[in-house]
């Protein structure tokens, strides 16, 4: 019985890893990204934000993760006063939910209770991280990190981790650029 209940509870928990969430990014094939150095924040970057983006304290905690992987990659933030080559803004909002519970009574007898009851409530998050070309004010990359957040028994650091992973496709490799430039010719050609 007790074998049951840990593979009815592991099977739950492989649903819940299944929706972990994904990491696309896209960008313009014929920004210069080698010319890229220094960035800056849009000029407005705290209005309009909703959700769970119209806290300060978690913006303040998404812009230091997101400084953190500007930093990794490459970039250094551009001296007050100056002009930067890529503007960095972000967006994001809490979408729908869904709550849900799973009863494992009679798989397995503890002392007291008698059975198992495993509650959950899911929100699904995106959050867009944009770099714009300082000069041409063109988009030139875009992060787009589709997460689904289960509660305190999520990883502290999964933000970090999904930034992490779209971060390590930035800049974009050459063969990746001309790739994407490709693709967009052969689509312009078809309309």
């Amino acid at each position: 019985m007790r074998r049951i209940a840990l593979a009815l509870l592991s099977g739950l928990l492989a649903v819940g890893a299944a929706h972990a969430g994904s990491v696309d990014v896209d960008f313009d094939p014929k920004a210069d990204f080698e010319r890229y150095r220094t960035w800056a924040w849009v000029p407005d970057r705290g209005e309009g934000h909703h959700g769970v983006l119209a806290d300060q304290t978690m913006r303040d905690r998404v812009e230091k993760a997101i400084s953190i992987r500007l930093r990794e990659a490459g970039l250094t933030a551009a001296a007050p006063g100056t002009d930067a080559d890529v503007l960095v803004r972000y967006q994001g909002d809490i979408g729908q939910g869904q709550s849900g519970s799973s009863n494992l009574r009679n798989v397995y007898t503890w002392t007291d209770p008698a059975y198992v009851s495993v509650q959950f409530t899911e929100q699904t998050a995106t959050l867009i991280v944009d770099l714009v070309d300082g000069t041409s004010k063109s988009l030139a990359w875009r992060l787009y990190l589709h997460q689904t957040f289960a509660g305190a028994s999520d990883s502290p650091t999964k933000l970090s981790d999904a930034l992490d992973k779209g971060f390590a496709k930035y800049p974009p490799s050459a063969s990746a650029r001309a790739k994407k430039a490709k693709k967009l010719a052969k689509e312009s050609g078809a309309k």
